[in-house]
């Protein structure tokens, strides 16, 4: 009977701790599930691979997942919660930011929707304006952040709100880009001294104050973060969904501790292996940067699998074609979404370097 093998899937997934093997298992126990048109098991199992998938550095399941998830509970409102997978939504619209092959237009007509499902139950629009703020962010765009800041702060916090880590790393990330460093770290001070935490932060913030503290000159206290972002980076680090950060620090590494910077890049470069998008174009602007504190023939022994978008069938590679390959994906990036976004914000951003 296939619910017996739909539940055999389901204690194997229990049993495993890699994340990719258990959003594997998922989906094959979702393909039983659809061959016996059993939508309650569809919906339940998709909404576990959504959980799961949020814990990798990219995720390929969960779009589809949630569209038919959507698509069930309008097609059979009796038969669901519609506030079970509202959460959810939220993940979802920061993938639709992140794919350079969503139109504006189709975020928009994303938003309209999650709003709507967010009022009739209940909630406000502050979930929102935290993802205009997420997308202002990683745009860099001034005008953009302090339009969705605005926007965030007006509104009350309730149970679909960023979490209060989540949010005062954001506030941190714009006052960084606003007010300037001295002004960020002042307000990182909470999340420093770890009066509020959640499964990334202080870590993201740690690796982000860092990096500009280097640029400002400021050695000091950009060591003292960099030794708690690296301390949170062990706590996590069977964790891909840290590539980002962890690759972010391997960059601060490669102006403070070259070797480390080696090791760093060799360790988390091959969880690399995702879709072109936002978190692919910030590796790609990072391991650039990274590149030019390396001549250019230092090599690097990368275990890469054949989906990675940088093998080429060996295990060695040198910084300069690091920096050739990196270099042009980051600039494809930057054309695709400057071009989807209509401004110039990636492109900005990858002049800068």
């Amino acid at each position: 009977m296939y619910t017996l093998k739909i539940q055999k899937l389901r204690n194997q997934i229990a049993r495993v701790d890699n994340t990719l093997e258990k959003v594997n298992l998922l989906t094959q126990a979702i393909r039983i599930a659809d061959e016996n048109q059993d939508i309650e098991w569809g919906y339940d199992l998709r909404l576990d691979l959504i959980s799961e998938e949020i814990d990798l550095a990219f995720s390929t399941e969960s779009l589809p997942a949630f569209a038919w998830i959507l698509q069930a509970y309008d097609e059979n409102p009796e038969l669901f919660n519609e506030e079970d997978f509202l959460w959810q939504y939220k993940w979802m619209m920061s993938e639709l930011y992140d794919n350079p092959a969503v139109s504006r237009e189709q975020i928009e007509a994303a938003l309209r929707d999650f709003e709507q499902r967010l009022i009739r139950n209940g909630y406000g629009k502050r979930a929102i304006y935290n993802e205009e703020l997420s997308d202002a962010l990683a745009q860099k765009d001034i005008v953009a952040i302090e339009r969705a800041l605005k926007n965030v702060n007006a509104m009350q916090r309730d149970d679909m709100s960023d979490c209060e880590a989540c949010e005062m790393d954001a506030e941190v990330s714009a006052t960084l880009l606003q007010d300037g460093y001295s002004q960020a770290v002042d307000k990182a001070l909470p999340l420093i001294e770890g009066q509020f935490t959640c499964s990334h932060v202080p870590l993201r913030t740690a690796v982000n104050l860092a990096y500009e503290g280097l640029k400002q000159g400021d050695t000091e206290q950009a060591d003292k973060m960099a030794q708690l972002a690296e301390k949170e980076v062990f706590k996590k680090e069977k964790d891909s969904a840290i590539l980002i950060s962890a690759i972010k620090l391997a960059t601060y590494f490669s102006y403070t501790n070259i070797g480390k910077a080696k090791e760093w890049i060799e360790r988390f470069l091959p969880w690399a292996d995702g879709p072109d998008n936002r978190s692919m174009f910030q590796l790609a602007c990072y391991i650039c940067e990274a590149m030019r504190n390396f001549g250019p023939d230092e090599s690097f022994m990368l275990e890469l699998g054949n989906q990675h978008n940088f093998f080429q069938g060996k295990n060695t590679y040198t910084a300069s074609e690091l920096a050739n390959h990196y270099g042009k994906l980051a600039d494809q990036l930057a054309d695709r979404f400057d071009q989807r976004n209509g401004n110039h914000n990636f492109r900005n951003q990858l002049m800068s370097l």
